[in-house]
C-alpha cells in the first residue's frame, strides 16, 4: 500500500497536491506546517544530527507514525522547513531603494545589514542546510544555491545599472556570486570575529569591497 509521502507532490507555496491532481485537506496542510515548525523549534536548541523523528513528533503533538505520513526522514522534514525559508528570502530582494544606492558606501551597509539580520534570524537552520549541502545532499545544495541567489539580487541590480566596466574582465554575474558568498560566510561566522575587531565593524569593512567592485564590474 502506497503511504502519504508516495503520492503526495511537497508545494509550500500553494496546496498540497496529489500525484492525481486531487487537492489535499487543509488539514494535512496544518499538520505538515507543525511537523516543519517543530524542526525548526527542536534547531534552536540541538545540533541536526542529534534530532530523530520522535522528537520531532513529540514537539509536534503527534507521533512517529504520523511523521512517516508525511516524509520519509528528518532530511525530509528539514526540506520543508527549508522551502518556508526560501519564501521568507523574497525579504532580501525587495529593498529596491538600497539597491539603487549601492554604490554608496551607505546603501552598502544596508543591504550587509538586511542580509546579515537574516542569517541570524535563521542561522539555526542555515547551519542544517550548509551542513547537508556540504555531504553533498543535492535537495540542500539547491536550496543554499536560492538562499545565495536571493541574498545576492541587490548586487546584481547594482551591476546592472552601473553599467559595464571597461576596465573588468569579469562577467557582473560571477562577481556578484563571488561578493555574496564571502557575505553569507561573513554572517555565518559574525559571533567569532570578535578576536580582530566587534560586529560592526566588520560590516563596515565589507562595505567597502562591495563598493569597490560594483564600481569595477
Amino acid at each position: 500500500m502506497s503511504s502519504f509521502k508516495d503520492t503526495l507532490t511537497i508545494n509550500t507555496t500553494g496546496p498540497a497536491v496529489a500525484v492525481d491532481g486531487r487537492i489535499v485537506g487543509e488539514r494535512v496542510l496544518v499538520t505538515r506546517q507543525r511537523l516543519a515548525d517543530a524542526l525548526a523549534h527542536l534547531l534552536s536548541s540541538q545540533p541536526f544530527r542529534d534530532i530523530k523523528v520522535i522528537d520531532i513528533a513529540r514537539q509536534a503533538g503527534t507521533s512517529p507514525a504520523t511523521f512517516y505520513q508525511y516524509c520519509s526522514s528528518v532530511e525530509d522534514a528539514l526540506q520543508l522547513v527549508a522551502h518556508h525559508l526560501i519564501q521568507e528570502s523574497s525579504q532580501l530582494t525587495s529593498d529596491a531603494a538600497a539597491a539603487e544606492g549601492i554604490g554608496g558606501l551607505t546603501a552598502a551597509r544596508q543591504v550587509i545589514d538586511r542580509l546579515f539580520g537574516f542569517w541570524q534570524t535563521h542561522q539555526a537552520v542555515i547551519r542544517a542546510i550548509d551542513a547537508n549541502a556540504a555531504e553533498g545532499d543535492e535537495r540542500f545544495v539547491k536550496v543554499r544555491n536560492q538562499l545565495l541567489s536571493a541574498a545576492g539580487t541587490p548586487l546584481d541590480r547594482a551591476m546592472e545599472r552601473q553599467g559595464p566596466s571597461a576596465r573588468s574582465t569579469m562577467r557582473p554575474k560571477v562577481l556578484a556570486g563571488a561578493l555574496v558568498t564571502l557575505l553569507a560566510s561573513a554572517a555565518t561566522h559574525e559571533s567569532g570575529f570578535t578576536a580582530w575587531g566587534t560586529p560592526d565593524e566588520l560590516r563596515d569593512c565589507l562595505a567597502s569591497p562591495v563598493v569597490n567592485s560594483i564600481k569595477a564590474a
